[in-house]
């Protein structure tokens, strides 16, 4: 348990800390390589974006469990006259305690300030239809969409880390613990987000650390007689390593969640601070290609029935819509009256002219697969706009038709 569980630990749990994961790279690579040389017999590309369920993380967790068993058979033969290992296995419940309660906080903030998923707020993702989003949109959606219920799963997350830190109450952490990773696990697999081995992980850890005091917990909840309470078993080395490992750990979680936060803070006003007047969705009053009417030519390029342009900091994208509910999404650089829009981003540039008419009309104008458009572009009024958090629900117009 110690060598597999730790070796788990570190690579997808240790190494998920926003300090430690460049560190631990080398070794989550060569535990990469060992997995897909005995799964595959050849070695595996590494992800250099860090998004997580890819095929080298699959490798990796291969590779900890190869390592875990090799390396506690070699230490069962060097150390076969010891058969006492509470020690080790109390060291190994404090790594798994503090590992969990950094991740437990650093996911819990992402939520209660609102930047996980807040960015589906931006125009860039408010054009397509709900049937074109795949699984993991439609959560992030569905997420992004309130942040009220965004900020109660965060919190309900910290409070889980925060209840891990102390004596008295690590137990009751780890039991919200469970019911919240247990939550985030079955979402990741069933809306396909690319998290599942470290959601897995950190749902094993909370299960793992709580597992001596199930029985307490079944008389519990059968309000049966009650056990004794449960003793951790004592940790290894001297009372001032102990020590000194208590606090390395205590502030281990609290420098990871300052830097979070501040990450947190700085990323949510960026995702709400839009910096020009081009920021949100345009609804087209009027499209021609080529001079003509675009609904009267019926060939490519279709029109822009919907435009969206995001730009905030960090934040750069423009997404047109057809008049079937297709969307595409364009990388964007804006120029002194241009946009600079490309599908790919080793493409060549296609530029669109853009000027004002008034201060609403918005005119794009350039040259598309050889063809001239323009289109006249006003502001669009998302339905979602007009439905806010509220108590009292308005009544149901009987006279609208029904769709459920």
């Amino acid at each position: 348990m110690f060598t597999i569980g730790g070796s788990v630990l570190v690579v997808f749990v240790y190494g998920n800390f926003v300090a430690l994961n460049g560190l631990l790279q080398p070794f989550r690579s060569g535990l990469a390589q060992v997995g897909s040389i005995l799964m595959r017999r050849r070695g595996v590309a590494m992800d250099t974006t860090n998004s997580g369920g890819t095929l080298s993380d699959w490798c990796a967790l291969v590779g900890c469990l190869v390592f875990g068993i090799a390396a506690a058979a070699l230490w069962s033969v060097l150390d076969r006259r010891n058969t006492d290992y509470r020690s080790w296995g109390r060291a190994l419940f404090e790594i798994a305690r503090i590992g969990l309660v950094v991740e437990l906080i650093a996911y819990g903030l992402a939520k209660a300030i609102p930047i996980q998923m807040g960015y589906m707020t931006q125009p860039a993702h408010q054009l397509p239809l709900v049937g074109d989003l795949g699984l993991k949109d439609t959560l992030w959606s569905f997420m992004g969409a309130s942040d009220v219920y965004s900020i109660a799963t965060g919190l309900a997350e910290i409070t889980a880390g925060v209840l891990l830190l102390w004596k008295r109450t690590w137990l009751a952490g780890g039991m919200l613990a469970i019911v919240a990773m247990a939550q985030v696990f079955l979402l990741n697999l069933c809306y396909d987000v690319p998290v599942k081995i470290l959601s897995g992980a950190l749902l094993a850890t909370a299960i793992a650390i709580t597992a001596p005091c199930w029985p307490n917990v079944m008389r519990v909840l059968t309000n049966s007689t009650p056990l004794p309470p449960r003793q951790l078993w004592s940790a290894p080395g001297t009372r001032s390593v102990r020590a000194g490992a208590s606090s390395l750990g205590f502030v281990t979680v609290v420098a990871h969640s300052a830097l979070i936060a501040v990450i947190a803070v700085i990323a949510v006003i960026d995702i709400h601070s839009p910096r020009s007047a081009l920021d949100g969705e345009w609804e087209a009053t009027s499209f021609t290609v080529d001079g003509v009417p675009a609904a009267m030519t019926g060939r490519e390029p279709r029109p822009w029935a919907n435009v969206a342009i995001t730009d905030r900091p960090d934040y750069l994208s423009f997404v047109t819509q057809s008049p079937s509910g297709a969307t595409t999404v364009w990388a964007l650089e804006l120029k002194e009256q241009a946009l600079l829009i490309r599908q790919r981003l080793s493409d060549s540039p296609t530029t669109i002219r853009y000027r004002w008419e008034g201060d609403r009309t918005l005119i794009l104008t350039g040259t598309i697969a050889t063809h001239e458009i323009e289109g006249h572009f006003q502001p669009r009024v998302m339905e979602r706009a007009n439905s806010p958090f509220r108590l009292v629900q308005p009544g149901i117009d009987p006279d609208q038709p029904k769709t459920s």
